[in-house]
């Protein structure tokens, strides 16, 4: 397990385990039968009611990209008060289609190039071979998130030397509510999270083995991360820290290593650094815009979001909430820990992959304003980081726990309780098709108002809501609903031929004018908090 190649600083200085723990039988089977049970579980969860959620606002336009199409586009040629089907919608601008190629795809992605392009190509791929449905681009998500596991075996390996502080890793983001989250997204932020370890791992195996196609791994890592997501670039020059910190500031091999690896992999990146570069102002305001109007105090939005990769129940930001308290303790005490115990350079991994991406988004904030840090899914690299340091913290200390060693034994319970609490959550969570991280107020009431339309006979939705509310609408809907699109504060026109009709989520311009419209009565749907409105003509 523990690989003898490693040099003197990087030996783990592990405490030596109990007998009563490392060589009792029967000990030794319970607690592989918890960790396989536990990542059971994990994996379970990832998989469970995929397509059950609602497919919201940023999923939309993950679809909408794969297919081609930019929401500009789709403003221009459906918002125009023609009748479409939900079928027809969703066929053309939320799946591959005959009408847009490859090279659509990249020119839709091309005007965010925030969001870099490998995950959304590998999508189109994969719905072009597999078939078009929500359950089927989620089931890519899971699949590529189940990556991030072995990643953090390895990356443990090559930090502590140590198999039982690897297992702790897996468990942890197996079960992890957070990961289980985004795991069912069809997003990019699953494969970041397995880049992002894989990137780590590999430069540790390359200052270790120094040779060249260690190396070379290492800077295909780097471009593959950067192909992930842009913010891959913090982890880089965290990296980048790390090693100039282990040699001591000297011009040693593996900084040279280091160095020319990672031009290269920037280098492998250059195809959409151009586009990032050409596009570059609307990259700035897509990055730098992000929740600048969120009111709250921002340090109860960490407090949240540290929790939430522990315990996720839905809860909010009220400071009375002892999770933020009692996770902030946890990860306090673990770095600590990881300091006094861990091998040093260990310890300098660890801070400087928590520290370099936390300080990018929390600087900003402190210094320009905004409410960027809030954002959960941004801070992947700290809150990994974090986890591994509660996981070295949990193995070690279970590794000392016997009934002879008080000190040591409530260490347990909190590794009970750590892995309670993460399959609450993830059994929680599964059941509900809005959570936190699908913006509520793009999406809550959406189920609500799909039941109603599913059940209207031969009904028509008017509605002037952007793109991808409207498609997050349609991912609930029956094929053969219809759709009135209007943009513009356009007064449409309503056919005769349906039965029923419904205004969903209109801006006050639009339902001024229908109001206006003689014969025509609005009435809000019961339960829908006034997204749904229903038009009645009167006699």
């Amino acid at each position: 397990m523990f690989n003898p190649t490693l040099p003197h600083s990087l030996t783990p200085t592990l405490p030596h385990p109990s007998k009563n723990v490392a060589q009792n039988p029967k000990v030794r089977s319970n607690l592989r039968n918890l960790i396989v049970l536990l990542l059971v579980l994990g994996i379970f969860f990832r998989f469970y009611n995929l397509d059950r959620k609602v497919y919201w606002y940023d999923e939309t336009m993950t679809s909408m990209r794969i297919s081609g199409y930019t929401q500009a586009q789709v403003l221009a040629e459906v918002y125009n008060g023609r009748v479409i089907s939900v079928k027809d919608l969703l066929d053309q601008y939320q799946y591959p289609n005959p009408h847009k190629n490859l090279y659509d795809t990249i020119d839709a992605l091309a005007g965010n190039p925030e969001h870099s392009p490998l995950y959304y190509l590998m999508a189109r791929f994969w719905l072009q071979t597999f078939g078009n449905s929500v359950a089927t681009i989620r089931l890519l998500s899971a699949l590529i998130s189940l990556f991030a596991l072995p990643c953090a075996y390895w990356l443990c390996l090559e930090l502590f030397g140590s198999a039982t502080v690897g297992w702790s890793a897996v468990v942890l983001i197996a079960i992890s509510p957070f990961h289980v989250l985004y795991a069912q997204e069809a997003r990019e932020y699953g494969l970041w999270t397995v880049t992002i370890l894989l990137s780590s791992a590999a430069l540790l195996r390359a200052m270790r083995l120094k040779t060249l196609s260690s190396w070379v791994i290492y800077s295909l890592s780097v471009a593959l991360g950067l192909y992930a997501h842009p913010f891959s670039g913090f982890i880089s020059i965290g990296h980048g820290i790390y090693v100039l910190i282990t040699e001591k500031l000297s011009w040693t091999q593996r900084l040279v290593g280091y160095l020319l690896s990672s031009l290269l992999g920037v280098i492998l990146f250059i195809p959409w650094l151009a586009i990032v570069i050409a596009h570059f102002p609307k990259f700035v305001a897509n990055t730098a815009s992000v929740n600048l109007n969120r009111e709250g105090f921002l340090p109860l939005f960490w407090g949240l979001n540290l929790s939430r990769i522990f315990f996720d129940v839905n809860q909010g930001s009220s400071p009375l909430s002892p999770l933020h308290y009692l996770s902030a303790i946890l990860a306090g005490y673990a770095l600590y820990y990881l300091y006094h115990k861990a091998p040093p350079n260990a310890w300098v991994f660890i801070v400087t992959l928590i520290g370099v991406t936390g300080m990018a988004l929390i600087g900003p904030d402190l210094i320009l304003g905004g409410r960027r840090s809030s954002i959960t899914r941004y801070a992947i690299p700290s809150y990994l980081g974090i986890q591994i340091a509660v996981a070295y913290l949990i193995a070690i200390k279970n590794a000392g726990a016997t009934s002879q060693t008080p000190t040591y034994k409530p260490w347990r319970y909190v590794a009970i309780a750590l892995a309670f609490s993460g399959i609450l959550s993830c059994a929680v969570s599964s059941q509900f098709p809005v959570w936190w991280h699908k913006s509520q107020s793009k999406s809550r009431y959406n189920p609500q108002v799909a039941r109603v339309l599913n059940q209207a006979e031969r009904s028509l939705t008017i509605t002037d809501q952007i793109p991808g509310i409207v498609l997050s609408l349609s991912h609930l809907l029956h094929p053969d609903v219809h759709l009135q699109l209007v943009a513009n504060q356009t007064i449409p026109e309503i056919p005769e031929s349906f039965a029923n009709v419904f205004l969903y989520r209109p801006s006050p311009e639009l339902q001024q004018g229908l109001t206006q419209k003689p014969n025509l009565k609005l009435t809000p749907e019961p339960d829908s908090k006034s997204w749904l409105w229903q038009v009645q003509k009167q006699d």
